[in-house]
C-alpha cells in the first residue's frame, strides 16, 4: 500500500475547505474591528428582531403558481424562488409615502453632513460589527429572499459588504479630502482645488 493512500483522502472536500477559509477570513475582520480602533470609534451594540421566516423550524406554504402579483390586488407577494415558499405580503408604497420618505431622508442627510469622520467611522464600525455578529441570520434571510445557496450568500452578500465597509473605514477620509490640481504659467495666481460635496438624497431603481 502506498504511503499517500494512508494519509490523503481520495477526494478533497472543497465545499468544506471553502467554508473554513471563509470563516477564517471573517474571523480576521472580527479581530481587527475588536482590537485595532480608537475608543471613540468603538461600535455600538444593537439588535434587530429576527423574522419568523428565518427562525429554525419555520415552514412556509408552498405556492402552486408562484407570482409577485395577486390577481385583483395591488399587494406584492414575496416567496422563495428556490422552493416556492410564501414569505409574506407587502403593500407597495404610494407616491405620497415615497415623498414623505424622501423628505425624512433629506432632513437626516443635513444632520449627517455635519458629522466628523470619527463619528462616521463609528457608525460604519457599528454596521460592520452587526453584520459579522449576525452573518448566519443575514445569509439565511438572503437565501430565503433570493433563492441563493448559503455559500453564495456568504460570499456575495456578507463578504462583499464587509469588504466595502472595511475599505471605507480605512480609506474613506483620505479619499474625500480636497485635492489640488496643477495650473499653467499664465494662471499661476490661481489656486485649483477639487472638493467632494455630498449630493444629498438619491433614488435608485434596482433589480433587488
Amino acid at each position: 500500500m502506498e504511503l499517500s493512500s494512508l494519509y490523503l483522502p481520495t477526494e478533497l472536500p472543497w465545499s468544506s475547505i471553502s467554508v473554513t477559509v471563509l470563516c477564517i477570513y471573517i474571523a480576521y475582520f472580527v479581530v481587527r474591528i475588536g482590537f485595532f480602533h480608537p475608543n471613540d470609534e468603538a461600535p455600538v451594540r444593537y439588535e434587530v428582531p429576527l423574522p419568523e421566516q428565518a427562525k429554525a423550524g419555520w415552514s412556509g406554504k408552498i405556492l402552486e403558481k408562484p407570482a409577485i402579483k395577486i390577481p385583483g390586488s395591488s399587494v406584492i407577494q414575496c416567496y422563495n424562488p428556490a422552493t416556492g415558499q410564501l414569505l409574506g405580503n407587502v403593500n407597495p408604497a404610494t407616491p405620497d409615502g415615497i415623498d414623505r420618505a424622501l423628505a425624512r431622508a433629506a432632513e437626516a442627510q443635513q444632520e449627517w453632513a455635519k458629522t466628523t469622520f470619527t463619528q462616521r467611522r463609528k457608525v460604519l464600525r457599528t454596521m460592520l460589527k452587526f453584520i459579522l455578529d449576525n452573518q448566519e441570520d443575514i445569509a439565511t434571510v438572503s437565501c430565503l429572499d433570493s433563492g441563493k445557496t448559503k455559500v453564495d450568500a456568504m460570499l456575495g452578500e456578507i463578504l462583499v459588504t464587509v469588504e466595502k465597509l472595511q475599505w471605507t473605514i480605512k480609506h474613506g477620509e483620505k479619499a474625500l479630502r480636497p485635492e489640488r490640481r496643477p495650473t499653467n504659467f499664465l494662471m499661476m495666481y490661481k489656486h485649483n482645488e477639487v472638493r467632494w460635496e455630498p449630493l444629498g438624497v438619491l433614488a435608485a431603481c434596482v433589480s433587488w
